[in-house]
């Protein structure tokens, strides 16, 4: 059963901020060197100083970038930027956001304290395969600064109601902040305290299983965490803070819930003839050419793949000029070995890269979910090729790790990213949750 709970939340405080879009961010895996550096001079209490600090020459064992997150949250707390709710909450977060030909999406979620749980329990499931670098830097992070920083986002299937109901109940009424970040994203969160819909929620989220979308490494720092509290910690207690993580949990059935494909680049310094290329598809696939101009071409392909894609496995492929490729595999008998059935991701990682260009190094792969930098890159002579893909279903990522398997890095690109900063969780062995007696 997932244990989702409302939590005392510690978040910037409104009145003493003004506009949150100051001092909220990306998700710290997101942020490339240049943005980090202006989060850092935007605001002098942006959270990047907590989730993403800046290294320095000096750093060693006795004062580096995970202490001096340690420092900014203590200081900020005593200083008022920070404030801790009086009582067990529940956040609703919604994010509008653009999307093709001037429609705006709106996706709805539910921020909460969820428990944690080892995978093998049938409760939470990953989708992707984590590394130990960036789980070691997490874990430093979480030792020093024993606070949930950013949420796991989550999704969950089932029914919507009452959960859906709850959430747009809550939208109804003022927002504790409305801000747009400069990807045009709208950003609104609410506070929902309501003793009954509180019960109503943790009751409807127990018999659900739960879907990481983004934070697999999050989650498994925050096991790993959990492990050493327990061992330092006597009498552990269920209602231990540190069992928990703080998710933002959103329904398989929103209309918000917007997966984009993550495009491949294949590097310039392997450079390749787009003949030679199309020379080794050829015998797996059918090739047919499309001639595009402009970005609304780009779009019109794209499209043409999706439409192509519920039939058969189908790539894209752009090597320069005007030329796209549409490859359609011909003979889906040679995927046996691959699983059944395998995803495009899948056909273009093991077929195409390791068997037909027989691109054994990382390295000479790059990833975007953006279609227009893909064409840019490969035009200004950056990349040798770019392969286009289909979004991954939904309802394949749940088929599929619910099986216990995952899928291939770089396979699903939820948009837009949660941002951070929101609000907090404390986890430090001192803190307890303090559930509200309806739902304890």
């Amino acid at each position: 059963m997932a244990r989702v709970l409302p939590f005392q939340g510690c978040r910037y405080n409104v009145e003493r901020i003004g506009d949150l879009a100051a001092v909220v961010s990306p998700p710290y895996d997101v942020i490339p060197d240049d943005l980090r550096r202006d989060l850092h001079q935007r605001h002098p209490h942006n959270v990047v100083r907590l989730i993403l600090g800046e290294d320095r020459a000096s750093d060693g064992k006795v004062e580096n970038r995970y202490l001096r997150a340690h420092r900014y949250f203590q200081e900020w707390e005593r200083t008022g930027v920070l404030l801790r709710e009086s009582r067990s909450v529940f956040y609703v977060y919604q994010q509008e956001y653009p999307w093709k030909r001037g429609e705006r999406r709106v996706r709805t979620g539910l921020i909460g304290a969820v428990g944690l749980e080892e995978y093998g329990a049938g409760i939470v499931f990953p989708h992707e395969r984590t590394f130990p670098g960036p789980k070691a830097d997490r874990l430093r992070l979480m030792q020093a600064l024993p606070v949930n920083l950013e949420q796991i986002f989550c999704f969950y299937p089932g029914p919507s109601e009452p959960i859906r109901g709850r959430l747009l109940e809550a939208t109804r009424t003022r927002p504790l902040c409305d801000f747009r970040d400069g990807a045009s994203v709208q950003h609104r969160v609410w506070i929902l305290q309501d003793a009954q819909a509180i019960a109503e929620l943790v009751t409807a989220f127990r018999d659900r299983p739960l879907f990481i979308a983004d934070g697999h490494h999050r989650y498994e720092t925050a096991l790993t965490f959990q492990k050493e509290m327990r061992q330092i910690d006597s009498p552990e207690g269920l209602d231990k803070a540190y069992n928990f993580v703080m998710m933002t949990l959103v329904s398989i059935e929103d209309e918000g819930l917007t997966i984009l494909p993550t495009h491949r680049l294949v590097e310039a310094t392997r450079h390749r003839e787009s003949t030679e290329i199309l020379a080794n598809l050829k015998p797996h696939f059918h090739c047919e050419e499309r001639v595009i101009r402009g970005g609304e071409g780009t779009e019109k392909f794209l499209e043409e793949m999706r439409d192509r894609g519920r039939q058969a496995h189908v790539l894209g492929l752009f090597t320069g000029g005007d030329t796209f490729h549409l490859l359609t595999l011909k003979d889906p008998g040679v995927l046996g070995e691959l699983g059944e059935p395998p995803l495009d991701v899948v056909v273009l990682e093991h077929l195409v890269f390791h068997k037909l260009l027989k691109l054994e190094d990382a390295a000479m792969i790059r990833y975007t979910p953006d279609e227009q930098v893909a064409v840019g890159e490969v035009r200004h002579g950056r990349a040798a090729a770019a392969f286009f893909l289909n979004p991954t279903p939904v309802d394949r990522i749940t088929e599929i790790v619910s099986a216990g398997d995952r899928l291939p890095p770089k396979s699903t690109y939820f948009y837009p990213k949660l941002v951070s900063g929101l609000v907090f969780l404390k986890v430090d062995p001192s803190e307890i949750l303090n559930v509200p007696k309806e739902v304890s």
